[in-house]
């Protein structure tokens, strides 16, 4: 997070993001438990995605070198497309970014401002993945940053993450964290289960996609996690916890964030905390103490379900808040005094 600081670049911005605890929700919901969440969404590029891109485009430069003609190449269902286009912005690379067409219109929007080309595939993340490897293979300057599968993805969560989680809780019993590309759980899994085995360790998949409950794999809705293969640097080892999210449980429970704690974030924060909040209610111990990571905010996804259904009649809004002086059933040709 920015400070008082004049920094000389927008990646020097990237991490030290705040935690909050949760106690509205703690409170709200009867939960015991001590709820912490840390708001990934902060970082300038709008997501946890941001840690990791500057760091993969440096790690291609290191094994290829760039040129006027270097094009940045990845993989993603939004969030790292993102980060990355914005990296090679900043450096004046061209880069190019292959999607799932599932992508949300804002996410979309945000790559093409950032100056990034767009290639969409019908199937899902991993035809997004052999697509962009084919294009690499293809074109002479085209170098591939491989978030599924390079190490640097998980470097970069031990050096920045685990430490600020470290350094702001103590003696943490509970991690949480949707799995993607696994760079996120693995990285900072790693260096808490080195730092105290007991600490649990829960990652989060969608309920149509649940490749680490080894179930048969569905199209969904909880975009940047559920991916459908298990990517090669996640370390399913130090998992203790699987929990499964289904699609209305992380629209229903990124609504709870906004409404209960005034935090706007997307579908797999939503998943993320439904997860949380459950594990919390089901521990029931003021001594325990859970960290979720939330990723990425609303804003990317203004265009799916977690933004239907905007508007009630006066009628349910007069059951809603039980206003007195609102009587919905008067003749509708008398003068109405305006709500607002």
């Amino acid at each position: 997070m920015a400070t008082n600081k004049i920094y000389s670049s927008i990646t020097e911005v990237v991490g030290n993001t705040p935690i909050v605890r949760l106690k509205k929700i703690e409170e709200k919901y009867n939960i015991k438990t001590q709820l912490y969440a840390k708001l990934e969404y902060l970082n300038p590029f709008g997501s946890v995605k941001d840690r990791i891109a500057e760091a993969l485009v440096e790690g291609a430069w290191k094994r290829n070198r760039y040129n006027r003609d270097t094009i940045i190449v990845e993989a993603s269902s939004g969030d790292t497309g993102i980060s990355i286009a914005a990296v090679a912005a900043r450096k004046g690379l061209k880069c190019l970014i292959v999607v799932p067409e599932s992508i949300s219109e804002e996410k979309l929007n945000m790559l093409d401002l950032l100056g990034a080309k767009i290639v969409f595939v019908s199937k899902g993340i991993d035809e997004a993945i052999r697509k962009a490897k084919e294009f690499t293979d293809q074109v002479k300057d085209a170098v591939m940053t491989c978030q599924f599968e390079n190490k640097i993805n998980v470097k970069i969560h031990k050096k920045t993450t685990a430490k600020e989680i470290i350094k702001s809780i103590k003696n943490l019993d509970y991690f949480v964290a949707g799995v993607g590309t696994g760079g996120t759980i693995t990285g900072v899994g790693e260096v808490l289960k080195k730092r105290d085995k007991n600490t649990t360790i829960v990652a989060v998949e969608p309920w149509k996609a649940s490749v680490l409950s080894g179930k048969q794999i569905q199209s969904h809705e909880i975009q940047g996690i559920g991916v459908g293969f298990l990517p090669k640097i996640l370390n399913i080892k130090l998992i203790d916890y699987i929990f499964r999210a289904r699609d209305y449980e992380a629209i229903e429970y990124a609504k709870i964030m906004a409404n209960t704690e005034g935090m706007a974030v997307g579908l797999s924060s939503g998943a993320a905390i439904c997860a949380g909040m459950k594990l919390g209610e089901a521990i029931n111990n003021p001594l325990k103490k859970i960290l979720i990571i939330v990723p990425s905010s609303a804003e990317r996804y203004m265009s799916t379900g977690l933004f239907d259904d905007k508007t009630q009649s006066l009628s349910e809004l007069v059951t809603l808040f039980g206003h007195p002086d609102l009587d919905t059933t008067k003749n509708s040709d008398e003068q109405q005094e305006p709500i607002l």
